[in-house]
This record gives structure tokens, sequence and C-alpha cells, in this order.
């Protein structure tokens, strides 16, 4: 059957005679009747009773009219699908992120995106570094956040660089200076991170200046070493992402450093196939929501990994 036969019965149905049926499709009278007896011969059964000049609906005409009023509401819906997609409200987007940036920053950064694009389906899974760069180099994933230091194959990447800062207890006296200088650090137990680029930085300073510090409490994730700053257990150097979300807290300060200690990562995307458009507003709002909460970012642009030196 004909899209403009169902259109056609649709709008008897409704409009309740042929004369103004086919006044609302712009056909003649002749040529609706027409389509409806067409239809009729297709279906097998007659869909209206001939009552004189009047037409009424058969019971077979009353049942199939509803299957066609779906049909119908089922077709416009993609005017408001299209409509969506036009928006980038629509579709799926795959992120795989480590730790540091999975925990509280991009859930964050996700429901800004979120509240612009409803209807999307968004998969945020954290990996370790390594197998972000695993999951972007299968190119199963549209964007990924990692630490790397190699060479990669199939995989394109934005390096983010921003500066360190020092999370302390609110009850500290480092927390009525403005800043922490390098002396400072002897201050307080300073909370270790697992040998990280970060970390190794960190080190590298306490030998240059020959700090002797008090290192009792090693962590795994930064959020953990927020979380025992607040316990008031010591200071941790660490990302601006962490300690900006931390510092919401009244237990917790944040302070910048009197020096520079950078602070870098990698956003990545898989590099045989196009870049997906929703990724590109997913990096849009990371970039708008670290400006809003004054975290500096030194974007870099695109480059294959491949490449590298």
């Amino acid at each position: 059957m004909k899209l403009s036969q169902l259109n056609a019965f649709k709008a008897i149905v409704e409009c309740q005679t042929v004369t103004a049926a086919a006044e609302r499709l712009n056909l003649s009278q002749p040529a609706v009747s027409r389509l409806l007896s067409a239809l009729e011969q297709r279906l097998g059964f007659q869909l209206f009773i001939r009552k004189g000049n009047r037409l009424q609906l058969s019971d077979d005409g009353e049942a199939f009219y509803l299957e066609v009023a779906r049909a119908f509401e089922a077709v416009s819906g993609l005017d408001q699908a299209a409509a969506s997609i036009r928006a980038h409200r629509f579709g799926r987007l795959n992120i795989a992120a480590m730790p540091l940036l999975s925990n509280a920053f991009l859930p964050r950064t996700l429901a800004r995106f979120l509240h612009q694009a409803p209807q999307m389906k968004v998969a945020l899974k954290t990996y370790r570094s390594e197998e972000v760069v695993h999951r972007v180099q299968s190119q199963t994933t549209d964007i990924g956040f990692a630490f790397i230091d190699e060479p990669l194959a199939g995989v394109r990447a934005r390096r983010v660089k921003c500066e360190s800062v020092c999370l302390l207890p609110a009850s500290s006296p480092l927390a009525e200076k403005p800043f922490v200088d390098v002396d400072d650090l002897a201050e307080l137990p300073l909370i270790r991170h697992e040998k990280d680029v970060s970390q190794r930085l960190i080190d590298s300073l306490l030998r240059r200046y020959q700090l002797n510090m008090v290192e009792q409490i090693e962590v795994s994730l930064a959020t953990t070493a927020a979380a025992l700053v607040r316990e008031g257990l010591g200071m941790a150097i660490t990302d601006p992402f962490t300690a900006r979300i931390a510092s919401e807290h009244k237990e917790v300060i944040e302070r910048p450093l009197a020096f520079s200690l950078p602070f870098e990562f990698e956003i990545l995307y898989p590099a045989l196939r196009p870049l997906n458009r929703h990724a590109q507003r997913f990096i849009e709002h990371f970039t708008e929501l670290a400006e809003d909460m004054d975290i500096v970012l030194n974007m870099g642009p695109k480059r294959d990994l491949s490449e590298q030196k």
C-alpha cells in the first residue's frame, strides 16, 4: 500500500467527507476517491459503509484507522528526532578516562553536557592510562583522558597543561598564606601519590632543595589525598581539577604554589575515523567548566602520536 492512499484514508476519517479531505490534501475529489478505492482493494475489506452521500467507518475500517494513526504519529516523531540531531542532543558518546578526572571533574562536565543534550547515550568508563590508550587505539572510544609518554599508533592527541596546587587543612597555619612556597612543604606531613609523573617532579624538587619531609601516607588516587587533607592528616600537592572540587568543603583550603610545577595530560582521539561531533562538544564543555572554576588550561593543537619523536 502507498503512503498517499493511507494519507487519503486518514484525511477522510478526520474531515468526515471526501470533499473536505480533498481540500486538506489539495487534491481533486475524484483523485481522493480513487486512492481510497485502491486502498480497499489492496486490503481486501471495506473501510467505509456508504449510506447515500455519507461515508461511515466500518468496524474493520475503525480498527485499521487506529493502526494508521499510530503509524503517522511515529512518522511525525521523526521530525523531533531530526531536530534533536541538528541540536546535537541525540546520539552516543564513549569516554574512557583515568581516575583523576573521572572521579569528579568529568562527571560535572557530563552534567553540563547532558543538560543541553538530554537524549544522548553516554558511557563514561574509568581505567588506568594504559587501558585508556588501548581503547582509543582500538578505535572503540570517542575520547580518552590519560597520561602518556611514548609514541602511539592510531591515536591523535591534544596536550593539556596547567599548574599544580596545594591542598591544606583549613586549620593549618599555612592556610593564612596567599601561596605555598618550597620551604613551607616541610611544615606538614606531605601525602604522597604513587610514582606518577607529578610525584616524580615533586621528588626532584624536594631533592634539589634538600628538604626533610614527613612522609607518612602514600595514596593511589588524588581524590583519596584530598579526603585525607579534609581529615587534617597532612597537605597534598595535586592537580587543580581535584583541588577545586575538594576545596568546596570548608575543611579544605587550596593555595597556589609560589613555584611552577606543571601538571600535564592528554586528550586522546581515535585517528582512523572522523572526530565524533559529540566528542567535540564535550571537550568544549570541559574547557568551559575549567574556565568557570578558574582553572587556567593551555590546550595544544591536535597531533598524530605515531609521528611523535
